[in-house]
């Protein structure tokens, strides 16, 4: 049975103002969810600032877009994050980039102040307890480490939109694994999803030598390309050389994953 993916929640709200904005706000949703940025939309929004800012905090929303025939080819970008709120007014063009690096940020500040919060606490004497190894989550989910290995080069922007959406698709499939172990990595792919599941065949917890004789069988079924035994070797490293439990194999071609044991 497969896998399924789910997205739980938005990440922005765009709201359109005035009757020629909904094509465009239209259009912009569509550039979004294209980049894997989980967007809705809201049409003639008339309610105040105030109102919309806590529809937003009801909903869990931090980033919202303001469309409006006023504005011509810029877009109002607003933040709510905790009591502070901002707004930036930006190409509509560079709308996507804007929010994957706010996106991308968010993310990484939420997984600095979830190391801070694990520091060892320090006693009144000033010296910190005895504690060694790595953080531990305490309840807290962890963001995995995402892999991409892509058959052509990537810009930064473009690698940070694929992680993002990479993140947001497996969700759900992360937050279950973790239920097992917080030692997940993602390997993020561009194969059809009929390639993915060969990758099953991999004999990913055995020494190296079996390793490669699988991986030679694998590539006898599949037409020889210098991509896929670029993956090979990802999955090698990932699997056999860092031992890393549970490595989720993605395909952002075919939004399609696998589970590597």
């Amino acid at each position: 049975m497969e896998e399924s993916i789910t997205v739980n929640s938005c990440e922005l709200l765009v709201v359109s103002i005035g009757q020629m904005a909904k094509t465009r706000a239209i259009n912009i949703v569509q550039k979004l969810w294209a980049a894997g940025i989980a967007a809705e939309i809201m049409y003639d929004w008339s309610q105040s600032q105030e109102e919309l800012q806590e529809y937003c905090r009801c909903s869990g929303i931090t980033y919202v877009a303001l469309i409006s025939d006023k504005e011509g080819s810029h877009v109002k970008v607003k933040s709510f994050e905790k009591e502070r709120q901002t707004e930036k007014r930006i190409l509509e063009t560079d709308l996507v980039d804007h929010v994957a690096q706010k996106l991308r940020t968010k993310v990484c500040d939420e997984r600095s102040n979830r190391e801070i919060s694990d520091l060892p606490v320090q006693n009144p004497k000033g010296s910190s307890s005895n504690i060694s190894g790595v953080f531990e989550p305490h309840g807290t989910a962890v963001i995995p480490n995402v892999c991409i290995v892509a058959s052509e080069k990537l810009s930064a922007s473009a690698r940070r939109r694929c992680e993002i959406q990479v993140q947001t698709r497996l969700q759900t499939c992360i937050a279950t694994l973790q239920q097992k172990t917080n030692e997940v990595e993602i390997l993020a792919v561009d194969l059809p999803k009929e390639t993915i599941r060969h990758f099953l065949s991999l004999e990913c917890d055995a020494d190296e030598q079996t390793f490669y004789m699988t991986v030679k069988e694998l590539m006898s079924r599949l037409p020889k390309q210098k991509y896929l035994e670029s993956v090979c070797d990802e999955i090698y490293n990932i699997k056999i050389k860092k031992r890393v439990p549970l490595l989720v194999l993605y395909s952002y071609r075919d939004d399609y994953y696998k589970i590597l044991f």
